[in-house]
Order: C-alpha cells, then structure tokens, then sequence
C-alpha cells in the first residue's frame, strides 16, 4: 500500500518484456526512470526502475 506521493524502486532482468513492465509505472506515477547503472557488467541483464510521485489508487 503506496501512499499518494510515493515512491518504487525495483530491479528487473531484461528478457523482452521492458515494455510491459514499464506500462504499469508509467501509468500510476509521475516520474518514471529506467536505467542500467555503469558499475554493472556489460553483460548482465539486470535493469532498475524507479518511479516518483504515486498518483493513488
């Protein structure tokens, strides 16, 4: 239970479904990034989402 305002952070593996995860975030807060940090391996499929500014239910 998010309260309005809030904020998510997750991490995620890339494996073709980037853009479905996403919609969702995108949908219910202000702010959505997505990013794969610099001090993980080139090869690595992990992703983190953090998303700002929770609209409510």
């Amino acid at each position: 239970m998010l309260a309005p305002g809030g904020a998510f952070a997750a991490r995620f593996l890339q494996g073709g479904t980037e853009a479905e995860m996403l919609a969702v975030p995108k949908r219910d807060f202000a702010v959505v990034r997505h990013m794969k940090p610099p001090a993980s391996r080139k090869d690595s499929a992990e992703m983190y989402v953090v998303a700002t500014g929770f609209r409510g239910p």
